[in-house]
Protein backbone atom coordinates (compact mmCIF):
# COMPACT_ATOMS: atom_id res chain seq x y z
CA UNK A 1 0.00 0.00 0.00
CA UNK A 2 1.14 3.37 -0.88
CA UNK A 3 1.91 6.00 1.66
CA UNK A 4 0.74 9.28 1.65
CA UNK A 5 4.11 11.61 2.19
CA UNK A 6 2.86 14.00 4.89
CA UNK A 7 6.02 16.57 4.41
CA UNK A 8 4.71 20.16 3.56
CA UNK A 9 6.32 20.55 -0.04
CA UNK A 10 4.53 16.95 -0.62
CA UNK A 11 0.92 18.59 0.65
CA UNK A 12 1.30 21.90 -1.16
CA UNK A 13 2.54 19.98 -4.70
CA UNK A 14 -0.96 17.42 -4.34
CA UNK A 15 -3.13 20.23 -3.61
CA UNK A 16 -2.27 22.08 -6.92
CA UNK A 17 -1.76 19.04 -8.72
CA UNK A 18 -4.79 19.66 -11.21
CA UNK A 19 -4.60 16.02 -13.12
CA UNK A 20 -7.29 14.05 -14.20
CA UNK A 21 -7.08 11.38 -12.13
CA UNK A 22 -9.64 10.89 -9.38
CA UNK A 23 -9.02 13.33 -6.09
CA UNK A 24 -8.73 12.03 -2.68
CA UNK A 25 -11.79 14.07 -0.63
CA UNK A 26 -9.18 15.69 1.93
CA UNK A 27 -7.51 17.34 -0.90
CA UNK A 28 -10.52 18.11 -3.14
CA UNK A 29 -11.75 19.88 -0.11
CA UNK A 30 -9.24 21.63 1.23
CA UNK A 31 -8.47 22.78 -3.07
CA UNK A 32 -12.42 23.69 -3.04
CA UNK A 33 -12.56 25.34 0.26
CA UNK A 34 -9.86 27.46 -0.89
CA UNK A 35 -11.25 28.04 -4.60
CA UNK A 36 -14.47 28.76 -2.79
CA UNK A 37 -13.41 30.97 -0.72
CA UNK A 38 -11.82 33.11 -3.69
CA UNK A 39 -14.35 32.90 -5.66
CA UNK A 40 -16.75 34.47 -2.67
CA UNK A 41 -14.16 37.23 -2.04
CA UNK A 42 -14.37 38.24 -5.90
CA UNK A 43 -18.34 38.21 -6.00
CA UNK A 44 -18.02 40.71 -3.28
CA UNK A 45 -15.62 42.80 -5.28
CA UNK A 46 -17.50 42.57 -8.21
CA UNK A 47 -20.75 44.34 -5.78
CA UNK A 48 -18.35 46.41 -4.60
CA UNK A 49 -17.38 47.81 -7.68
CA UNK A 50 -20.58 48.18 -8.91
CA UNK A 51 -21.56 50.20 -5.53
CA UNK A 52 -18.39 52.54 -5.97
CA UNK A 53 -18.25 53.30 -9.57
CA UNK A 54 -21.76 53.05 -10.37
CA UNK A 55 -24.02 53.37 -7.70
CA UNK A 56 -27.89 52.55 -7.34
CA UNK A 57 -30.00 53.63 -10.08
CA UNK A 58 -32.74 52.74 -12.85
CA UNK A 59 -29.63 51.09 -14.84
CA UNK A 60 -28.76 48.73 -12.03
CA UNK A 61 -32.72 47.65 -11.12
CA UNK A 62 -32.50 46.92 -15.16
CA UNK A 63 -29.60 44.63 -14.92
CA UNK A 64 -30.45 42.93 -11.46
CA UNK A 65 -33.88 42.40 -13.02
CA UNK A 66 -32.43 40.57 -15.93
CA UNK A 67 -30.92 38.52 -13.87
CA UNK A 68 -34.02 37.55 -11.68
CA UNK A 69 -35.96 37.20 -15.08
CA UNK A 70 -33.23 34.96 -17.09
CA UNK A 71 -32.93 32.60 -13.81
CA UNK A 72 -36.22 31.72 -14.18
CA UNK A 73 -34.91 29.29 -17.22
CA UNK A 74 -31.61 29.41 -15.09
CA UNK A 75 -33.95 26.83 -12.10
CA UNK A 76 -34.15 23.70 -15.19
CA UNK A 77 -29.28 23.95 -15.59
CA UNK A 78 -30.08 23.67 -11.22
CA UNK A 79 -32.21 20.66 -11.13
CA UNK A 80 -30.30 19.14 -13.79
CA UNK A 81 -26.77 19.43 -12.65
CA UNK A 82 -28.25 17.89 -9.26
CA UNK A 83 -29.97 14.94 -11.13
CA UNK A 84 -27.23 14.75 -13.14
CA UNK A 85 -24.22 13.71 -10.47
CA UNK A 86 -25.88 11.00 -8.89
CA UNK A 87 -26.95 9.07 -12.03
CA UNK A 88 -23.60 9.59 -13.34
CA UNK A 89 -22.14 8.14 -10.13
CA UNK A 90 -24.30 5.07 -10.04
CA UNK A 91 -23.12 4.35 -13.86
CA UNK A 92 -19.66 5.09 -13.30
CA UNK A 93 -19.99 2.30 -10.79
CA UNK A 94 -21.24 -0.15 -13.37
CA UNK A 95 -18.50 0.42 -16.23
CA UNK A 96 -17.38 2.98 -18.30
CA UNK A 97 -19.09 2.29 -21.41
CA UNK A 98 -22.03 2.64 -19.55
CA UNK A 99 -20.69 6.34 -18.00
CA UNK A 100 -19.95 7.52 -21.19
CA UNK A 101 -23.39 6.22 -22.46
CA UNK A 102 -25.45 8.65 -19.81
CA UNK A 103 -22.53 11.42 -20.41
CA UNK A 104 -23.66 11.76 -23.86
CA UNK A 105 -27.49 11.23 -23.50
CA UNK A 106 -26.95 14.00 -20.63
CA UNK A 107 -24.97 16.61 -23.06
CA UNK A 108 -28.08 15.77 -25.83
CA UNK A 109 -30.38 16.55 -23.50
CA UNK A 110 -28.45 19.76 -22.20
CA UNK A 111 -28.09 21.36 -25.74
CA UNK A 112 -31.66 20.30 -26.26
CA UNK A 113 -32.87 22.02 -22.84
CA UNK A 114 -30.18 25.00 -23.45
CA UNK A 115 -31.41 25.29 -26.80
CA UNK A 116 -35.22 25.12 -26.14
CA UNK A 117 -34.67 27.64 -23.05
CA UNK A 118 -32.67 30.42 -25.47
CA UNK A 119 -35.52 30.42 -27.83
CA UNK A 120 -38.41 30.81 -25.08
CA UNK A 121 -36.25 33.54 -23.32
CA UNK A 122 -36.45 35.13 -26.56
CA UNK A 123 -40.34 34.71 -27.53
CA UNK A 124 -41.25 35.33 -24.11
CA UNK A 125 -39.48 38.58 -23.51
CA UNK A 126 -42.47 40.88 -24.75
CA UNK A 127 -44.33 39.25 -21.43
CA UNK A 128 -41.84 39.05 -19.05
CA UNK A 129 -40.49 42.95 -19.16
CA UNK A 130 -43.84 43.80 -17.83
CA UNK A 131 -43.21 41.39 -15.11
CA UNK A 132 -41.40 44.53 -13.23
CA UNK A 133 -44.63 46.56 -13.36
CA UNK A 134 -43.11 49.68 -11.68
CA UNK A 135 -40.36 50.03 -14.23
CA UNK A 136 -40.91 53.42 -16.22
CA UNK A 137 -40.25 53.39 -20.08
CA UNK A 138 -36.88 54.43 -19.74
CA UNK A 139 -36.07 51.41 -16.83
CA UNK A 140 -37.88 49.06 -19.58
CA UNK A 141 -35.11 50.09 -22.12
CA UNK A 142 -32.27 49.36 -20.02
CA UNK A 143 -34.29 45.85 -18.73
CA UNK A 144 -34.20 45.02 -23.10
CA UNK A 145 -30.81 46.04 -23.42
CA UNK A 146 -29.17 44.16 -20.02
CA UNK A 147 -31.70 41.17 -20.92
CA UNK A 148 -30.49 40.38 -24.40
CA UNK A 149 -26.70 40.96 -23.54
CA UNK A 150 -27.33 38.27 -20.65
CA UNK A 151 -28.29 35.77 -23.08
CA UNK A 152 -25.06 33.89 -23.78
CA UNK A 153 -24.60 33.47 -20.18
CA UNK A 154 -28.22 31.68 -20.00
CA UNK A 155 -26.87 29.60 -22.69
CA UNK A 156 -22.97 28.59 -21.46
CA UNK A 157 -24.78 28.00 -18.09
CA UNK A 158 -26.38 25.04 -19.05
CA UNK A 159 -23.46 23.15 -20.98
CA UNK A 160 -21.22 24.97 -17.93
CA UNK A 161 -23.34 22.89 -15.19
CA UNK A 162 -23.35 19.67 -17.30
CA UNK A 163 -19.58 19.10 -17.54
CA UNK A 164 -19.65 20.28 -14.02
CA UNK A 165 -21.51 17.64 -13.19
CA UNK A 166 -19.80 14.74 -15.40
CA UNK A 167 -16.48 15.83 -13.87
CA UNK A 168 -17.57 15.89 -9.91
CA UNK A 169 -19.25 12.13 -10.64
CA UNK A 170 -15.52 11.38 -11.54
CA UNK A 171 -14.55 12.84 -8.40
CA UNK A 172 -12.82 15.74 -10.42
CA UNK A 173 -13.97 17.90 -7.87
CA UNK A 174 -11.12 20.74 -8.14
CA UNK A 175 -11.97 21.27 -12.00
CA UNK A 176 -15.46 22.03 -11.15
CA UNK A 177 -13.97 24.75 -8.61
CA UNK A 178 -11.64 26.21 -10.78
CA UNK A 179 -14.65 26.41 -13.44
CA UNK A 180 -16.40 28.84 -10.70
CA UNK A 181 -13.21 30.84 -9.51
CA UNK A 182 -12.69 31.69 -13.31
CA UNK A 183 -16.29 33.18 -13.43
CA UNK A 184 -16.03 35.00 -10.60
CA UNK A 185 -12.48 36.24 -11.20
CA UNK A 186 -13.00 37.27 -14.13
CA UNK A 187 -16.48 39.11 -13.85
CA UNK A 188 -15.27 40.91 -11.06
CA UNK A 189 -12.15 42.23 -13.50
CA UNK A 190 -14.09 43.12 -16.87
CA UNK A 191 -17.10 44.92 -14.48
CA UNK A 192 -14.02 47.03 -12.37
CA UNK A 193 -12.04 47.98 -15.52
CA UNK A 194 -14.97 48.60 -17.72
CA UNK A 195 -17.09 50.62 -15.19
CA UNK A 196 -13.92 52.57 -14.25
CA UNK A 197 -13.21 53.17 -17.84
CA UNK A 198 -16.64 53.50 -19.17
CA UNK A 199 -19.63 53.98 -16.12
CA UNK A 200 -21.84 52.40 -18.43
CA UNK A 201 -24.49 49.68 -17.30
CA UNK A 202 -24.07 47.74 -20.12
CA UNK A 203 -20.63 46.56 -18.80
CA UNK A 204 -22.07 44.57 -16.50
CA UNK A 205 -24.42 41.75 -18.61
CA UNK A 206 -21.34 42.22 -21.16
CA UNK A 207 -18.57 40.69 -18.59
CA UNK A 208 -21.30 38.32 -17.01
CA UNK A 209 -21.71 37.04 -20.63
CA UNK A 210 -17.76 36.83 -21.50
CA UNK A 211 -16.73 35.31 -18.12
CA UNK A 212 -19.55 32.74 -18.70
CA UNK A 213 -17.96 31.90 -21.64
CA UNK A 214 -14.41 31.38 -20.62
CA UNK A 215 -15.16 29.44 -17.57
CA UNK A 216 -16.98 27.11 -19.95
CA UNK A 217 -14.41 26.64 -21.89
CA UNK A 218 -12.45 25.66 -19.49
CA UNK A 219 -14.94 22.66 -18.10
CA UNK A 220 -14.97 22.07 -21.77
CA UNK A 221 -11.49 21.13 -22.12
CA UNK A 222 -11.18 19.47 -19.44
CA UNK A 223 -13.80 17.33 -20.05
CA UNK A 224 -13.25 17.37 -23.59
CA UNK A 225 -13.21 13.10 -23.56
CA UNK A 226 -16.92 13.17 -22.75
CA UNK A 227 -18.07 15.66 -25.14
CA UNK A 228 -20.10 13.33 -27.73
CA UNK A 229 -23.76 13.29 -28.56
CA UNK A 230 -26.08 9.72 -27.74
CA UNK A 231 -29.74 9.44 -28.03
CA UNK A 232 -31.37 6.35 -25.95
CA UNK A 233 -34.59 5.71 -23.90
CA UNK A 234 -34.67 3.22 -21.39
CA UNK A 235 -36.61 3.33 -17.66
CA UNK A 236 -33.59 5.08 -15.93
CA UNK A 237 -33.94 7.59 -18.28
CA UNK A 238 -37.96 7.70 -18.24
CA UNK A 239 -37.28 8.29 -14.38
CA UNK A 240 -34.67 11.02 -14.26
CA UNK A 241 -37.33 13.03 -16.55
CA UNK A 242 -39.87 12.32 -14.49
CA UNK A 243 -37.82 13.69 -11.53
CA UNK A 244 -36.73 16.75 -13.76
CA UNK A 245 -39.97 17.97 -13.73
CA UNK A 246 -40.69 17.67 -10.26
CA UNK A 247 -37.78 19.29 -8.77
CA UNK A 248 -38.04 22.01 -10.61
CA UNK A 249 -40.64 23.38 -8.53
CA UNK A 250 -38.68 22.56 -5.51
CA UNK A 251 -35.31 23.89 -6.88
CA UNK A 252 -37.72 27.11 -8.39
CA UNK A 253 -38.18 28.24 -5.05
CA UNK A 254 -35.60 30.51 -3.86
CA UNK A 255 -35.09 31.78 -7.85
CA UNK A 256 -38.59 32.55 -7.99
CA UNK A 257 -38.95 34.42 -4.36
CA UNK A 258 -36.29 36.94 -5.47
CA UNK A 259 -38.19 37.20 -9.00
CA UNK A 260 -41.48 38.15 -7.02
CA UNK A 261 -39.82 40.00 -4.46
CA UNK A 262 -37.69 42.35 -7.51
CA UNK A 263 -40.95 42.39 -9.33
CA UNK A 264 -42.65 44.36 -6.73
CA UNK A 265 -39.43 46.62 -5.47
CA UNK A 266 -40.21 47.94 -8.87
CA UNK A 267 -43.23 49.37 -7.47
CA UNK A 268 -40.99 51.12 -4.51
CA UNK A 269 -39.35 53.72 -6.89
CA UNK A 270 -35.74 53.80 -9.05
CA UNK A 271 -32.62 52.05 -6.54
CA UNK A 272 -35.13 49.67 -4.97
CA UNK A 273 -34.43 46.49 -6.95
CA UNK A 274 -30.80 47.14 -6.39
CA UNK A 275 -31.14 47.86 -2.39
CA UNK A 276 -33.28 44.59 -2.13
CA UNK A 277 -30.64 42.56 -4.18
CA UNK A 278 -27.80 44.11 -1.58
CA UNK A 279 -29.72 43.68 1.24
CA UNK A 280 -30.56 39.68 0.23
CA UNK A 281 -27.09 39.13 -0.26
CA UNK A 282 -25.71 40.13 3.05
CA UNK A 283 -28.21 39.15 4.92
CA UNK A 284 -28.07 35.17 3.10
CA UNK A 285 -23.86 35.05 3.54
CA UNK A 286 -24.07 32.89 6.30
CA UNK A 287 -26.35 30.82 4.46
CA UNK A 288 -23.58 30.68 1.09
CA UNK A 289 -21.32 29.83 3.59
CA UNK A 290 -22.64 26.78 6.18
CA UNK A 291 -24.64 24.95 4.02
CA UNK A 292 -25.69 22.38 6.56
CA UNK A 293 -27.90 20.67 4.19
CA UNK A 294 -25.19 19.03 2.42
CA UNK A 295 -23.95 17.12 5.42
CA UNK A 296 -27.67 16.73 6.18
CA UNK A 297 -28.57 14.59 2.92
CA UNK A 298 -26.05 12.25 4.25
CA UNK A 299 -27.15 11.79 8.02
CA UNK A 300 -31.15 11.80 6.99
CA UNK A 301 -30.35 9.12 3.96
CA UNK A 302 -28.71 6.75 6.47
CA UNK A 303 -31.96 6.93 8.58
CA UNK A 304 -34.49 7.24 6.08
CA UNK A 305 -35.24 10.50 7.13
CA UNK A 306 -36.66 10.10 10.94
CA UNK A 307 -38.34 12.90 12.43
CA UNK A 308 -36.16 12.85 15.08
CA UNK A 309 -33.18 13.26 12.75
CA UNK A 310 -35.43 16.30 10.85
CA UNK A 311 -35.86 17.69 14.43
CA UNK A 312 -32.24 17.38 15.50
CA UNK A 313 -30.66 19.42 11.93
CA UNK A 314 -33.60 21.91 12.12
CA UNK A 315 -32.36 22.91 16.36
CA UNK A 316 -28.45 23.54 14.44
CA UNK A 317 -30.15 25.08 11.73
CA UNK A 318 -31.76 27.68 14.66
CA UNK A 319 -28.91 27.69 16.30
CA UNK A 320 -26.18 28.70 13.75
CA UNK A 321 -28.58 31.49 11.82
CA UNK A 322 -30.34 33.06 15.14
CA UNK A 323 -26.80 34.85 15.98
CA UNK A 324 -26.24 36.04 12.70
CA UNK A 325 -30.27 37.31 11.89
CA UNK A 326 -29.71 38.98 15.49
CA UNK A 327 -26.52 40.83 14.26
CA UNK A 328 -28.28 41.71 10.89
CA UNK A 329 -31.15 43.06 12.30
CA UNK A 330 -29.61 45.28 15.03
CA UNK A 331 -26.66 46.52 13.75
CA UNK A 332 -27.26 46.48 9.26
CA UNK A 333 -26.32 49.89 8.79
CA UNK A 334 -23.59 49.76 10.00
CA UNK A 335 -22.58 47.01 8.18
CA UNK A 336 -23.75 48.31 4.58
CA UNK A 337 -21.98 51.15 5.06
CA UNK A 338 -18.79 49.56 5.73
CA UNK A 339 -18.96 47.05 3.02
CA UNK A 340 -19.93 49.34 0.75
CA UNK A 341 -20.24 53.01 2.05
CA UNK A 342 -17.84 54.47 -0.96
CA UNK A 343 -17.77 55.73 -4.02
CA UNK A 344 -20.97 56.60 -5.64
CA UNK A 345 -22.83 54.47 -3.33
CA UNK A 346 -25.01 57.18 -1.91
CA UNK A 347 -26.41 57.04 1.80
CA UNK A 348 -29.85 57.06 0.20
CA UNK A 349 -28.44 53.50 -1.17
CA UNK A 350 -27.21 52.40 2.24
CA UNK A 351 -30.45 53.02 3.88
CA UNK A 352 -32.35 51.24 1.57
CA UNK A 353 -29.94 48.31 1.40
CA UNK A 354 -29.89 48.37 5.72
CA UNK A 355 -33.87 47.96 5.56
CA UNK A 356 -33.69 45.20 3.19
CA UNK A 357 -30.49 43.78 5.01
CA UNK A 358 -32.82 43.53 8.37
CA UNK A 359 -35.97 42.45 7.17
CA UNK A 360 -34.21 39.52 5.26
CA UNK A 361 -32.22 38.43 8.08
CA UNK A 362 -35.59 37.42 9.55
CA UNK A 363 -36.40 35.00 7.41
CA UNK A 364 -32.57 33.15 7.76
CA UNK A 365 -33.25 30.58 10.57
CA UNK A 366 -36.35 29.49 7.66
CA UNK A 367 -34.03 29.58 4.96
CA UNK A 368 -31.66 27.28 6.94
CA UNK A 369 -34.62 25.18 7.72
CA UNK A 370 -36.14 24.80 4.10
CA UNK A 371 -32.91 23.13 2.22
CA UNK A 372 -33.19 20.38 5.50
CA UNK A 373 -36.87 19.38 5.08
CA UNK A 374 -37.08 19.51 0.92
CA UNK A 375 -34.45 16.90 1.31
CA UNK A 376 -35.76 14.95 3.69
CA UNK A 377 -38.36 14.73 0.84
CA UNK A 378 -36.25 13.58 -1.58
CA UNK A 379 -34.65 11.06 0.35
CA UNK A 380 -38.09 9.63 0.88
CA UNK A 381 -38.72 10.07 -2.70
CA UNK A 382 -42.11 11.59 -2.35
CA UNK A 383 -41.49 14.32 -5.23
CA UNK A 384 -44.98 14.81 -6.08
CA UNK A 385 -45.51 16.60 -2.32
CA UNK A 386 -43.21 18.53 -2.19
CA UNK A 387 -43.56 19.84 -5.50
CA UNK A 388 -46.98 20.83 -4.75
CA UNK A 389 -45.78 22.58 -1.09
CA UNK A 390 -43.20 24.79 -3.27
CA UNK A 391 -45.60 26.04 -5.68
CA UNK A 392 -47.96 27.08 -2.08
CA UNK A 393 -44.93 28.86 -1.10
CA UNK A 394 -44.20 30.56 -4.27
CA UNK A 395 -48.06 31.57 -4.38
CA UNK A 396 -47.69 32.57 -0.43
CA UNK A 397 -45.10 34.65 -1.43
CA UNK A 398 -46.71 36.73 -4.07
CA UNK A 399 -49.70 36.67 -1.99
CA UNK A 400 -47.91 38.45 1.13
CA UNK A 401 -46.44 40.46 -1.10
CA UNK A 402 -49.25 42.33 -2.70
CA UNK A 403 -50.66 42.38 0.77
CA UNK A 404 -47.62 44.37 2.14
CA UNK A 405 -46.90 46.05 -0.83
CA UNK A 406 -49.61 47.58 -2.41
CA UNK A 407 -52.61 46.94 0.10
CA UNK A 408 -50.29 48.72 2.95
CA UNK A 409 -47.86 50.47 1.34
CA UNK A 410 -44.54 48.88 3.34
CA UNK A 411 -42.34 49.57 0.23
CA UNK A 412 -39.16 47.58 1.03
CA UNK A 413 -39.86 46.35 4.36
CA UNK A 414 -43.19 44.93 2.75
CA UNK A 415 -41.14 42.64 0.76
CA UNK A 416 -38.60 41.50 3.30
CA UNK A 417 -41.74 40.57 5.28
CA UNK A 418 -43.81 38.57 2.39
CA UNK A 419 -40.67 36.66 2.05
CA UNK A 420 -40.64 36.01 5.63
CA UNK A 421 -44.57 34.58 6.13
CA UNK A 422 -44.31 32.53 2.60
CA UNK A 423 -41.07 31.05 3.95
CA UNK A 424 -42.79 30.45 7.37
CA UNK A 425 -45.81 29.26 5.20
CA UNK A 426 -43.46 26.68 2.97
CA UNK A 427 -41.52 25.54 6.33
CA UNK A 428 -44.66 24.60 8.82
CA UNK A 429 -46.81 22.65 5.74
CA UNK A 430 -43.18 20.96 5.16
CA UNK A 431 -42.77 19.63 8.60
CA UNK A 432 -46.35 19.01 9.40
CA UNK A 433 -46.43 16.21 6.10
CA UNK A 434 -43.31 15.18 7.34
CA UNK A 435 -44.15 14.74 11.29
CA UNK A 436 -47.92 13.37 11.08
CA UNK A 437 -46.55 11.10 7.91
CA UNK A 438 -43.92 9.84 10.60
CA UNK A 439 -46.81 9.56 13.34
CA UNK A 440 -48.81 7.24 11.29
CA UNK A 441 -45.49 5.13 10.72
CA UNK A 442 -44.94 4.36 13.86
CA UNK A 443 -49.08 4.04 14.60
CA UNK A 444 -49.23 1.11 11.83
CA UNK A 445 -46.09 -0.90 13.36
Amino acid sequence: MNKIDPSPLALLKSLFNFSSKPEAIRYALIRSSFLNLLARGFGYLKHLSIAILLGFSSQTDAVFMALSLLGVFLIFADVFDSIGVPNLVSARLKGEEEFKSLAGLLFSFTLILALVMLVLSVLLYPVLKYIPIGFTIEATNYLTTSYFLLLPYLFFSFIFHHFGAVLRSLRRFTDYFVGEFIFSLFSFILIAIGLYLFRDFKVIPLAISISQILATLYLLIRGKDFLHLKFYINDEVRLILRHFFYLSALYGVFHLYILVDRAFASLTGERGVSALTYGLMVATAPRGIVKLEHMAITALSEVKAEIAKINSFIKHSILISFPFMLIFFLFAEPIVSLLFGHGRFTQTDAVLTAIATMYYALSLPFMFIWPILYRSFQVLNWLKPVFFIALCGILANALFNYLFVVMYNLGIKGICLGTFFAYFVLCLISYAILYFSASSTRTTQ
